[in-house]
């Protein structure tokens, strides 16, 4: 070991002993208040070197040495020093001058080696009296025994101390004794609990995605503009039950009206001329060719007459079938105009009820038809229902939120009554994974990304 710096003893011991309680004051690290410890109470009393060891779960860790601004503890003489120190243990707190007659046989060998034949030992104990720390100090000459109750004063604030530093540590201070294997005991709780966090991460579970879903009827038909026009009445309000042949839609009958009149008046016009056309064509053989392109016109106006009939007939929407109108307000229709196929309405059979639930594309699992679902409705949902996947879409669509998804459509059991229109969240079951994956799915798909492989 090397020579700790020499020093003149204080002529006021109690002075010097106040000064070395502020310097281990001022210390703010653990390793620091041990370079305190170990090198600067050489002012107080003489010694030849001083070794420093921290107690952790029960076992004596060398932290320390005079004259040294870092010790090896896997080094012979370290290990050999950790295992004196705990043989003294037990009596400790009896006396502070030990000697080889207090180790086991086999520490007594290298004893006279590093060790003269007998070296002062002195504790560092807590506020509660817990073994926090240990001093050796290896000296020329006994010290007075009126020295002992001046030291046991200092190291007792010595781990006081070290008791309020490791409340203070922080969360980094765990990991760094986890490397520099000061802490064996929370080595090994840490192994364990990472034996049992990987035993965990490969425990089966179903994977499962939670979609927004909705309460449709499975038989819907679309109720379609067959004519352009202006929506003038809505004759069936919002979700009120209908006949089949019953009237759905009124369209604006004026341009088509304008237009017939218009195109009769046109049909007698063409009338009227090719009557004159044939009286001429008996006078002079070279209106013959007229009067044929006369007959023509006629027919002409004919079939524009005939299709704005038609038309006129379409302006009223009739219901193919029983069913339930379902659609939005009637306010947002009327007056609004409409093209040929635009979509109006639903005729929603409400015996034949499903669930509609869409799958954004980033959340999408392995959704089979045959799977069941449980859908938790938001006007009730202490009463979860169970349903069975009729459809998957395998084509992205965008959802009615504005996302990329897969639309999904299940059935529920006939007894199911509820409304539709209703909206919840949809619980959809996919293929059996281990834990593992189902929790770094998502993050490993984010992060191929972001790599690019």
């Amino acid at each position: 070991m090397s020579q700790a710096h020499a020093g003149t003893p204080p002529t006021n011991p109690w002075q010097q002993l106040e000064q070395l309680s502020t310097q281990a004051r001022a210390a703010d690290t653990e390793q620091a208040l041990l370079f305190v410890v170990a090198n600067e109470t050489h002012a107080l009393l003489p010694y030849r070197s001083a070794l420093v060891f921290t107690m952790h779960h029960g076992e004596p860790m060398l932290g320390c040495a005079s004259g040294l601004t870092s010790v090896d503890r896997g080094s012979a003489f370290g290990a050999w020093a950790e295992q004196v120190v705990k043989a003294f243990l037990p009596q400790l707190f009896e006396r502070q001058r030990l000697s080889a007659k207090h180790v086991p046989e086999a520490l007594r060998t290298a004893w006279q080696e590093y060790w003269p034949e007998t070296v002062q030992v002195h504790p560092m104990a807590g506020a509660g009296g817990e073994l926090l720390g240990v001093v050796v100090y290896i000296t020329d000459q006994a010290w007075p025994e009126a020295t002992v109750p001046m030291l046991n004063a200092l190291h007792q604030m010595h781990g006081v101390c070290i008791q309020h530093l490791r409340a203070q540590k922080s969360p980094f201070d765990f990991v760094k004794q986890l490397v520099d294997g000061r802490n064996l005991k929370s080595r090994k709780v840490l192994v364990r609990a990472l034996a049992g966090l990987a035993l965990a991460l490969l425990l089966p579970i179903r994977q499962f995605v939670i979609a927004p879903a909705e309460i449709i009827s499975l038989d819907a038909i679309a109720v379609t503009s067959p004519v352009e026009g202006i929506v003038a009445e809505l004759v069936a309000k919002p979700n009120q039950p209908v006949k089949k042949g019953d009237v759905l839609i009124r369209l604006d009958d004026t341009a088509i009206r304008n237009r017939l009149e218009s195109a009769k008046q046109g049909l007698e016009v063409s009338r009227a001329e090719y009557l004159a056309g044939a009286h001429r064509a008996f006078v002079s053989s070279d209106k013959t060719a007229e009067a044929g392109v006369l007959k023509g016109r006629i027919n002409e106006r004919l079939a524009e007459v005939a299709f704005l009939e038609d038309q006129m007939g379409m302006l009223e929407i009739r219901a193919s079938r029983d069913g339930i109108a379902v659609y939005g307000q009637e306010n947002d229709w009327i007056g609004k105009p409409v093209s040929a196929g635009q979509r109006i309405m639903e005729l929603a059979d409400s015996k034949q009820v499903g669930v509609n639930a869409w799958v954004p594309v980033a959340d999408a699992i392995n959704m089979q038809s045959g799977e069941a679902i449980h859908v938790l409705l938001y006007a009730d949902p202490l009463n979860p229902l169970s349903a069975t996947i009729e459809q998957a879409s395998y084509q992205a669509t965008k959802s009615p939120d504005g996302v990329a998804a897969y639309r999904v459509r299940a059935t529920l059991p006939p007894q199911d009554k509820v409304r539709l229109g209703l909206r919840g969240n949809a619980k959809i079951n996919g293929d059996w994974v281990v834990l593992g994956y189902f929790i770094f799915r998502r993050p490993l798909g984010s992060l191929r990304q972001w790599l690019g492989v």
